[in-house]
């Protein structure tokens, strides 16, 4: 019986941590082959969706590596990196997968070295938290968190982070970093909560008061996200149940009244 290995995808800065990589093979470096590559022009071009995609898919552990701060090559990818990578851990960890599975860390063109050690200590603290598998419904956890990670109005926030909290708004107020991170947070709760109440419709035309039950969440909160899911053109009223109106996602057929 061969032992279990975990599967680490990595996405690498050209600039920098990739070439990186290129010195450690180069140089003959030792690491665990456990991490498949993608090479990307900035570690900043590296959506949170892509993170949760890949865990949907089956990746136990992802790896962004990037320039050191300071030293992008773009400027300031890096620092968007850390920002998108704040969010997507927190994502994960909303949705109840270990935010140990994501790695984000700098290494420069001239640290073959470090790239081997710092592959050979995450591949180790992946192996550690064992299979991705072996969490329950990880794979419909993953999915969800991505449709969170994919919301408009979280990736706005991101963007706009490091300006208001450093340069500040139109009137040329700075926002206290802790408080806006706060904002976020509550914002990613908000919308795991729209994401699983359309993960229930998904399954067909339900009442409030199913979803509520399924979901173990108050109705007055269920009808609240359906009411916003409406006027998003996401949900629509697909005929009666008793008493009870029946909702069902656009597209997904039901009897519109």
């Amino acid at each position: 019986m061969t032992s279990w290995e975990p599967r680490i995808l990595g996405f690498l800065c050209n600039w920098c941590a990739y070439a990186g990589a290129d010195l450690a093979g180069v140089s003959r470096v030792q690491y665990p082959p456990n991490v498949r590559v993608i090479r990307v022009m900035c570690s900043g071009r590296v959506d949170p969706v892509l993170v949760l995609e890949a865990f949907r898919g089956g990746a136990d552990g992802v790896a962004v590596l990037g320039c050191h701060p300071g030293d992008c090559h773009y400027l300031t990818g890096n620092y968007q990196a850390e920002r998108k990578m704040a969010m997507a851990s927190r994502i994960l960890e909303e949705v109840g997968i270990e935010p140990e599975r994501l790695l984000l860390d700098w290494v420069s063109a001239a640290e073959g070295q470090r790239f081997g050690e710092v592959i050979t200590c995450f591949v180790g603290r992946v192996r550690a938290l064992g299979p991705l598998s072996g969490v329950p419904g990880a794979s419909e956890r993953a999915a969800v968190g991505e449709g969170i990670a994919a919301s408009d109005r979280l990736r706005w926030l991101v963007g706009k982070e490091r300006e208001l909290v450093e340069a500040g708004n139109a009137y040329g107020e700075v926002l206290d970093a802790d408080a806006f991170r706060e904002v976020l947070w509550r914002n990613i709760s908000v919308e795991h909560f729209r994401q699983r109440v359309r993960a229930e419709l998904g399954k067909g035309p339900m009442t409030v008061g199913t979803i509520a039950g399924a979901l173990d969440m108050p109705p007055r909160d269920v009808l609240r996200i359906i009411v916003d899911l409406e006027d998003r053109g996401i949900v629509h009223s697909g005929g009666m149940d008793g008493d009870s109106p029946l909702y069902v996602l656009a597209g997904t057929g039901g009897e519109c009244r």
